[in-house]
């Protein structure tokens, strides 16, 4: 059971966990309600897959574009998709949230003065 929670890049390094709060939150308080949480958190799963791997590469000192690049190849789907469901759940509460002020005056009527 750890060898999958590890194929799925779980639990996630603090520079990708942070990275995909941020992003995610961002991205959740913006975002109209009539999107779909699913491709926006597809777009912060790869932009935070993209940013960590391009991060360690230059951390470990390895500047040079196929450096780079066998480090963005190197990273699984796995980490990916797990990096895709933290961002989905975030923005979900923030779209949860988000709505509950909507709804306040649900079971009042609408008096005019």
């Amino acid at each position: 059971m750890f060898d999958l929670l590890e194929l799925m890049g779980w639990p996630p390094s603090v520079l990708a966990g942070g990275m995909v709060l941020l992003f995610s939150l961002a991205y959740g308080m913006q975002a109209r309600m009539k999107l779909r949480p699913l491709l926006l958190a597809a777009q912060v799963g790869i932009i935070c897959l993209v940013a960590n791997a391009l991060i360690e590469s230059i951390m470990a000192g390895l500047y040079w574009p196929g450096d780079l690049m066998k480090a963005f190849l190197s990273q699984t789907f796995g980490t990916l998709f797990g990096l895709c469901i933290i961002g989905w759940l975030i923005i979900k509460l923030c779209f949860i949230v988000r709505s509950r002020n909507e709804q306040s005056n649900i079971f009042t009527r609408n008096r005019r003065s």
